[in-house]
């Protein structure tokens, strides 16, 4: 039942994002998701789910510059649904919030039931699919990017997956090692300065104007120049340092890497170029995927940069297991 309770929620949110009012930023979005994760040709296999999971970037993740700066999508939402809905159903809505985008290892797996390991967060959780999808296909061992939400104490999956070649498992988790020694755009040993941060994302929302207005102009002349414009505006995006600044009303008394009122990570930028090198090592099959996935250092789509900010280590983020499978 709370699966189904779930997707409703989910649906009532891909539905919101549809409205006209967010159908410029949309395309925008859809610019910055292609350049950030490689082009996808709607004849190939993982179109529908790439397709997913852009409907979920938008909703959770891309910074508007209209209708309300700063907010996603799903932030917008929560600040209007604060006087039409009823306080059970907004609560039900704000529970997604603890939404956490991550990259999973397979551990065990049941028909209905999974337990993945998040490699990021080092968090083992027992999660159930959504009522529009199953496990079919899952094997343990895998390690994949997925959106996970919660919602009354359960844990649910929601279908848009990228999965990693086997042979880049270790790769992968080199990768990680290091995102968790430096992460970027982490500000997790100090508390935020609000009026200072509301400055910082004034600017920062001036110059996504003064890129969008390029972008405009750009329309005009050949694709080329359109996509050098939008490339410029991928970093610029992901500068802000508290994802949910809007709606933030305190300090959660759980510390979690995710969730934007205490210490986090984030990883979208890191996780975007993986899932960049997935659709390389598609295309090009014939290549070790281990030499697809290898980060070069001449490669704009290395690795961020290093943040100045001094965070606490991955190690902060105790292990562990919510619920055993028989639960």
């Amino acid at each position: 039942m709370s699966a189904l309770v779930c997707q409703e929620l989910l649906d009532t949110l891909h539905e919101y994002a549809c409205a006209p009012e967010f159908s410029g930023q949309m395309h925008v979005a859809r610019e910055l998701f292609s350049v950030a994760t490689g082009k996808v040709n709607d004849d190939d296999p993982f179109y529908d789910s790439r397709m997913a999971a852009f409907q979920e970037f938008f909703l959770f993740d891309y910074r508007l510059s209209e209708v309300f700066s700063g907010s996603t999508v799903f932030e917008t939402f929560l600040m209007n649904a604060q006087t039409r809905l009823a306080p059970g159903q907004l609560f039900q809505f704000e529970q997604l919030r603890n939404f956490r985008y991550s990259i999973y290892s397979i551990e065990k797996l049941r028909d209905d039931r999974v337990i993945v390991f998040d490699l990021i967060a080092r968090i083992g959780d027992l999660a159930f699919p959504l009522s529009e999808f199953n496990f079919a296909g899952f094997e343990p061992g895998q390690i994949f990017q997925g959106r996970m939400l919660t919602l009354n104490g359960t844990h649910f999956l929601t279908g848009a997956f990228i999965f990693h070649p086997k042979e880049v498992r270790g790769l992968i988790e080199k990768y990680i090692r290091t995102f968790l020694t430096h992460p970027p755009y982490c500000r997790a040993s100090e508390d935020l300065d609000w009026a200072k941060e509301l400055d910082r994302r004034h600017s920062l929302l001036a110059t996504v104007t003064e890129k969008k207005i390029a972008v405009e102009k750009a329309e005009r002349k050949r694709a080329i120049d359109l996509l050098n414009v939008t490339k410029q505006m991928v970093n610029v995006s992901r500068v802000v340092s508290s994802p949910n600044l809007v709606m933030a009303l305190g300090r959660a008394n759980e510390v979690s890497p995710f969730v934007p009122e205490t210490p986090f990570l984030d990883p979208l930028s890191f996780m975007q170029r993986l899932a960049y090198c997935e659709v390389r090592s598609y295309r090009y099959k014939h290549i070790d995927p281990v030499k697809v996935y290898s980060f070069e250092s001449d490669d704009p789509r290395s690795l961020p940069p290093t943040s100045d900010v001094i965070v606490p280590p991955a190690a902060k983020y105790a292990k562990r297991m919510v619920g055993q499978e028989g639960a």
